[in-house]
């Protein structure tokens, strides 16, 4: 009686695992989205995108401004606030936070000349542009309401691009609403600092 029972458990449990693997289909680790929060080239229009440059880091979503900074030391942590703004009459559902590299792609310059992303970075790019659409956590749904600013995790410069250089550098990013990369990029404002020794 009691092989039975113990027989009976597994069989259901890996029943159930087929079950659940079938309906997610995701790797270990992994979210496979559903909806991904792609906007119409319409909704596009209405979102505008916000950046600057600063040195404290943000992992947290607000309806605060983004503060500023121009001058940067050799070593301190670059870190980009992102800001989205919806311009239309109606409110927009997006995605404010997948993970970095599915949504964002910065652009930048030192002394006029673009840089490269790290060689790390680039892999996990390729792996993100694939059409699978999966990420490492749970996305972040938001509605974005008329005229409200509203502040997305921050982009650290370095972990993009490795430590900076000395020089003066001009950036912009381009960005997706999607969780997913997508190819429907907004491009931000550009913001110029300076890194000194």
């Amino acid at each position: 009686m009691h092989i039975r029972l113990v027989v009976f458990a597994l069989s259901f449990l890996a029943l159930l695992c087929v079950a659940i693997f079938a309906e997610s289909r995701c790797l270990p680790g992994r979210i496979q989205a559903k909806y991904t929060g792609k906007l119409s080239s319409a909704q596009m229009r209405h979102v505008e995108l916000y950046i600057s440059a600063d040195a404290a880091r943000s992992g947290s979503f607000s309806h605060a401004q983004v503060p500023e900074k121009l001058r940067f030391k050799l070593g301190e942590p670059v870190n980009v606030g992102v800001v989205m703004m919806n311009t239309g009459v109606e409110p927009l559902a997006v995605c404010a936070f997948s993970c970095s590299y599915c949504q964002n792609r910065p652009e930048l310059l030192r002394d006029g000349k673009p840089l490269t992303y790290s060689e790390c970075v680039s892999g996990l790019l390729r792996e993100s542009d694939s059409a699978n659409c999966e990420f490492p956590r749970v996305p972040d749904f938001v509605e974005l309401k008329p005229n409200v600013p509203f502040r997305v995790p921050s982009v650290e410069l370095q972990e993009w691009y490795g430590p900076l250089k000395a020089g003066h550098y001009e950036l912009i990013i381009k960005r997706t609403f999607a969780c997913c990369f997508d190819k429907m990029l907004k491009t931000s404002n550009k913001v110029s600092f300076d890194v000194t020794s």
